[in-house]
């Protein structure tokens, strides 16, 4: 039977369970990224799979989220803001995973996440685009506005064009950073039925990519809602390997 290591650790303020692989390679690390009202330890059959392809990978609560305390409902109307603020904040914390990732040896990680996680990819492949290897977006959106009015229609949310978080989701959105992303190796992920993240919002995203010269790929599944299957991780693997 395979036996993987699994280590509870803490970064700062961050919890992380770290997914060892039989055999470390220090060239091949990540960073997985959990979807709004999961936790990092709901990602260890993920990262297991990621393990079995000789992947170290770090698994982290993000703020609201696991061990990190949890919010009343994550889909009342109040838990808007604090979704993009959670988006933000995994923006912020990333360069202390970089750093411990460095500091135990490993080359740049790859950033790969679900749902609100595969947004966090996308912003962290925008905004450091020279300390990773890549960005693997699983039902993720790398238009962040679009994304956002989606999710207000979906929940029955008006939020007026002055709403404070509104400047703050569109600097940050990796469509204002196409000229970062150009030479960033990107993998989108979409179901065709994703009733969660519009996949129109990632098509969009994928378009303009392309337009700018990027090195973007997309796959969409017909039928599939918002999940993440061994078809998707499979195909994010065998895109992953070709790159290195």
């Amino acid at each position: 039977m395979i036996q993987f290591d699994i280590e509870e650790a803490k970064i700062g303020e961050i919890p992380v369970r770290i997914v060892h692989p039989l055999r470390e390679d220090k060239a091949r690390c990540a960073v997985f990224y959990h979807g709004w009202s999961s936790s990092g330890a709901l990602q260890t059959t993920r990262a297991l799979i990621l393990a079995a392809h000789g992947y170290t990978v770090l698994l982290p609560d993000a703020v609201h989220h696991g061990a990190r305390g949890t919010l009343p409902d994550y889909y009342a109307i109040a838990a808007h803001d604090v979704f993009w603020e959670t988006i933000f904040q995994n923006l912020e914390e990333f360069p202390r995973l970089q750093a411990a990732l460095t500091g135990r040896g490993f080359d740049r990680p790859w950033v790969l996440g679900h749902s609100m996680g595969g947004l966090t990819a996308m912003g962290l492949a925008a905004q450091y685009p020279g300390d990773i290897r890549g960005a693997v977006s699983f039902n993720g959106s790398g238009d962040w506005l679009l994304t956002h009015l989606f999710i207000q229609a979906r929940f029955g949310v008006a939020e007026d064009r002055d709403w404070p978080v509104y400047d703050a989701i569109a600097a940050a959105s990796p469509l204002r950073h196409l000229d970062a992303l150009k030479d960033v190796p990107i993998f989108m992920t979409n179901g065709e039925a994703d009733p969660s993240i519009d996949p129109r919002a990632q098509a969009h995203f994928a378009e303009e990519l392309d337009r700018a010269g990027g090195r973007g790929v997309r796959v969409t599944y017909p039928g599939l809602a918002h999940f993440v299957t061994t078809n998707m991780l499979d195909d994010a693997l065998s895109w992953m390997e070709a790159q290195e």
